[in-house]
């Protein structure tokens, strides 16, 4: 293989990348943008008031947040398909619990665990995206 060829390889490679990395985050998204759909429906079903709603939020971007650092431990030292993987698996307990949530404390359950995957999913694929596209290089020709 010619250094042009294993050049061509790597810039497929990270195209590829960041394009799961964009799938990925697609999948993932409708438990941040799509939260303010389900509050009033929520209050008007069980009665907890908005603020007491709006709580799951906030442990939701927290948790996607401010745990981002050791995540990225883990990812560097498992590698990301397992730890995205297990972040996926986080989100989709989140859908399930928020799905049958009938007490605030399942509703909060399902926001730490959103967001828990939530941020394993971004900073990966964030991460992935600086990485594979550092500032200053030149994009590729086609």
């Amino acid at each position: 293989m010619s250094s042009d060829d294993s050049v061509t390889s790597a810039i497929r490679n990270r195209w590829l990348q960041l394009l799961i990395g964009i799938v990925g985050m697609v999948a993932i998204a409708n438990l941040q943008y799509g939260w303010t759909l389900f509050v009033n429906p929520i209050d008007s079903q069980f009665h907890w008031g908005k603020a007491a709603i709006q709580v799951a939020f906030t442990l939701f971007v927290v948790a996607e947040t401010w745990l981002v650092p050791f995540e990225a431990y883990f990812v560097d030292r498992y590698g990301p398909r397992l730890i995205v993987s297990i972040g996926g698996i986080l989100v989709g307990l989140a859908w399930i619990i928020n799905s049958a949530a009938d007490s605030l404390a399942l509703l909060y359950a399902g926001g730490v665990l959103g967001g828990v995957g939530a941020g394993i999913v971004y900073g990966t694929a964030s991460g992935a995206a600086l990485s594979g596209f550092p500032t200053g290089e030149a994009w590729p020709q086609a």
